[in-house]
């Protein structure tokens, strides 16, 4: 069976953000709080350059996807949107295999070590759950700044 049989779910949350993203005004994606230093923007250009570097480089040695540079709310939404279609399309084309071997992470500057042994499987799961974790930041940016966040 391919990877994608263990995520069903990947995209739902995706259903509510992308048509709830395509409402915001620029100020709204660009808002900030002192209660929270990033914007909308920022989280939406994080989760699509964390799964860029995730899949593309990290599980399948590949090159990043992404333009180095994205520069308005449609650019950033479009990375979001193309980014998950490019990860979806290789999820569907990897089968599943549980003695796969763990993958080489890169060391990072602050010491972060997965909590189980990366494989493929590991990976795109910890994509998808960053992905809501992130997800949750931007309800929580909407209503500090004042305006309604998505309807989850």
């Amino acid at each position: 069976m391919n990877l994608a049989t263990f995520f069903p779910y990947r995209n739902d949350v995706r259903k509510v953000l992308i048509p709830y993203l395509k409402e915001l005004t620029v100020e709204q994606w660009y808002a900030t709080h002192s209660n929270h230093p990033n914007s909308i923007a920022w989280i939406v250009e994080h989760i699509a350059r964390s799964e860029d570097e995730w899949i593309n480089v990290i599980a399948l040695q590949a090159g990043l996807q992404l333009p180095p540079k994205l520069e308005s709310p449609q650019q950033l939404l479009q990375a979001y949107i193309d980014v998950r279609n490019q990860t979806d399309f290789r999820l569907k084309s990897i089968l599943f295999d549980e003695n796969a071997p763990a993958i080489q992470l890169p060391t990072y500057s602050d010491g972060w070590q997965p909590p189980s042994p990366p494989t493929l499987h590991w990976i795109f799961h910890h994509v998808f759950d960053h992905e809501t974790y992130h997800v949750g930041q931007i309800g929580v940016i909407s209503r500090l700044n004042g305006f309604a966040g998505p309807s989850f």
